[in-house]
């Protein structure tokens, strides 16, 4: 088709390349461009490089067909217009799909009883979210979304599950001064995550400290003398010069509360188990965020999304609220989390 058209051809060749190079000119120029311009480039680079990480598999899957109906059916000539056609169809409505899932959170609500023999009968309301992102895509508009959002919920305590931040460009976008907005009366706390560290740790510490949110860095904090929060560091922290202490020697050695963990990534549950702790609320998957890394992200950890137990301990692996990347989600939907639990 496009052979009998060759300023079609070559219209889409020199779009799809400029895509292709868009992103990487932002990464090694990125003091050179303006930040509009940056903001345009990245947006095209991310989502062109989405749809090529989703249509590539589907392709590897259509081929054995194709292959097949040509050794049949010799004589079959091939729809290529109508193929074409239709892989722009899905692109454009995985695109644009992708766009509205990845930007309209929704709130869960999830309930986890941690009553034991100590209980008081008190409830309280945690409002969490994971893997913000905010920076140039996760713009200000958005993060102030979000924030108002959690504050309409009227939470007791906020938790933030690291990867707040994504970039530089957060403090000069404000993204990420909308969260001084927050509000619970027991207080707003934060866990670093990889991205975090990638920025550089104690930048983002200092940061999201200056916000008003409490960092905990393999700490823990009585919540009210009802329950006991701990902050683990990130294991990106071990590559780049810091330390993850084990957890026997964060946890006071005369505590009697129920332990809640906030630790950015599902790994190594089995330590929170061995703690005694009541619940475990992480982040880091996106459950995939794209498909088919989904089935991926399913093999590498526990559970890539949602919750679960293991022996007496009830865990939460969030989706998170934002995006990496593209700001296209095509598996599941952004969540802020509302977790009444009782105590």
């Amino acid at each position: 088709m496009l052979e009998r058209k060759p300023k079609t051809k070559r219209g889409i060749l020199i779009a799809t390349d400029l895509m292709t190079v868009a992103l990487p000119l932002t990464l090694f120029f990125r003091g050179d461009i303006p930040y509009s311009l940056k903001l345009f480039m990245q947006g095209a680079g991310y989502t062109w490089a989405a749809i090529i990480a989703c249509m590539v598999p589907l392709g590897l899957c259509f081929e054995p067909v194709r292959l097949a109906v040509k050794a049949m059916f010799p004589a079959y000539i091939v729809p290529k217009a109508k193929i074409f056609a239709g892989l722009c169809l899905v692109s454009a409505v995985m695109a644009i799909g992708g766009y509205i899932n990845a930007t309209t959170p929704v709130i869960r609500e999830i309930e986890f009883d941690l009553r034991t023999g100590n209980s008081t009968g008190t409830e309280i309301d945690i409002a969490a979210i994971t893997d913000l992102h905010a920076g140039k895509l996760m713009s200000r508009e958005r993060v102030a979304g979000i924030v108002t959002s959690i504050n309409q919920m009227t939470p007791d305590l906020i938790l933030l599950g690291g990867d707040i931040i994504d970039d530089y460009d957060c403090v000069k976008s404000g993204a990420v001064s909308e969260l001084k907005r927050l509000h619970a009366p027991l207080g707003k706390y934060a866990v670093l995550g990889n991205h975090e560290y990638y920025l550089g740790g104690d930048w983002s510490e200092k940061l999201l400290e200056k916000q008003g949110i409490n960092v905990l860095v393999d700490e823990a904090v009585s919540i009210d003398d009802k329950l006991l929060l701990v902050g683990r560091n990130d294991f990106a922290a071990l590559v780049r010069g810091g330390s993850r202490k084990p957890l026997n020697l964060v946890i006071p050695k005369n505590n009697n509360l129920p332990i809640i963990i906030l630790d950015h990534k599902p790994a190594e549950l089995e330590e929170a188990e061995n703690a005694g702790a009541a619940l475990q609320i992480s982040g880091h998957t996106h459950n995939g965020q794209l498909f088919p890394v989904n089935f991926i992200i399913d093999e590498i950890y526990d559970k890539g999304w949602g919750a679960f137990q293991k022996g007496m301990t009830q865990y939460y692996i969030s989706c998170g609220v934002g995006f990496w990347g593209p700001p296209i989600r095509t598996n599941s939907r952004p969540e802020i989390l509302l977790i009444r639990i009782k105590i």
